[in-house]
């Protein structure tokens, strides 16, 4: 054996940083065999060749490729194989990126929520708020809370999962001959998902402009409510819709939970 054509198992696990016991597994199950063995003491050599096997079965762990789908390719011995096959995992790999940002871009839109609700509930009694254009899809709903349950899941299969979740949803209050009560269920959208979805039935623009707002919870709401009819009466203020946005505070208590009533007042331009 002539020194340094071949690496022990010791300096290949070092270089490759790889550990002893990978290899030697790698050896008994008869993935990579060392190119030489010593007869006299079974010390373990390998060449310098051999590193790029190495390299491939990293990659393919890393990416929890079974060990007898590796052997199976080593088996193949066809590098335009190996070429196809590396393409595939590719574009495993961007597909699973792309679904690992959109979780994240969730992740940073339920913190904002949260964190914009919070901020939301240190305001007390009537606010005007100005808000920039928003986007909803609605579905139409009759009133008690197993009738809204039902119309959101039907609202979120319109929904699909194409759209990315904004976490800002609520109830829809109309007006008819002076009787109010709730007619649809909503949940805001991105604008994104407003320019595909603009032609869909039931999408919907809350214009930019300043908003009558204040919040309530689940055991005000109808007190609150009719404080805001009161509010606008009392101010000459004519409006068809009212929008009551459920806030998302305290996510683990929805026995009373936190909602703000919300009145499109005038549109800037």
């Amino acid at each position: 054996m002539v020194n340094k054509k071949y690496f022990s198992i010791g300096e290949v696990s070092k270089l490759k940083n790889i550990t002893i016991k990978a290899l030697r597994y790698y050896h008994n199950i008869g993935l990579l065999i060392p190119a030489y063995i010593n007869p006299d003491n079974g010390y373990r050599y390998y060449t310098i060749n051999q590193f790029i096997y190495l390299d491939i079965i990293k990659i393919c762990r890393h990416r929890n490729v079974s060990i007898n789908e590796i052997k199976a390719l080593f088996a193949k011995a066809d590098t335009n194989y190996l070429k196809l096959y590396l393409e595939q995992k590719n574009e495993e790999i961007h597909n699973e990126i792309k679904k690992l940002e959109q979780f994240n871009k969730q992740i940073e839109i339920l913190k904002t929520t949260i964190h914009s609700s919070e901020d939301e509930l240190m305001n007390k009694g009537f606010n005007i708020q100005t808000f920039e254009e928003r986007y909803f899809l609605s579905s139409p709903t009759q009133g008690g809370e197993l009738n809204e349950i039902k119309s959101f899941d039907k609202l979120d299969e319109k929904l699909g999962e194409f759209t990315i979740n904004t976490f800002q949803y609520g109830l829809i209050y109309s007006c008819h001959y002076d009787n109010w009560e709730i007619s649809d269920v909503f949940r805001l959208i991105t604008s994104d998902d407003y320019k595909f979805l603009k032609d869909t039935s039931n999408v919907s623009e809350l214009p930019k402009g300043e908003y009558l707002t204040v919040n309530c919870t689940k055991d005000t709401e109808v007190e609150t409510f009719q404080l805001v009819i009161e509010y606008l009466k009392k101010n000459s203020l004519m409006c068809n819709k009212v929008y009551m946005f459920y806030l998302v505070t305290d996510v683990f208590n929805q026995y009373n939970h936190f909602s703000q009533f919300q009145v499109s007042l005038k549109s800037t331009p």
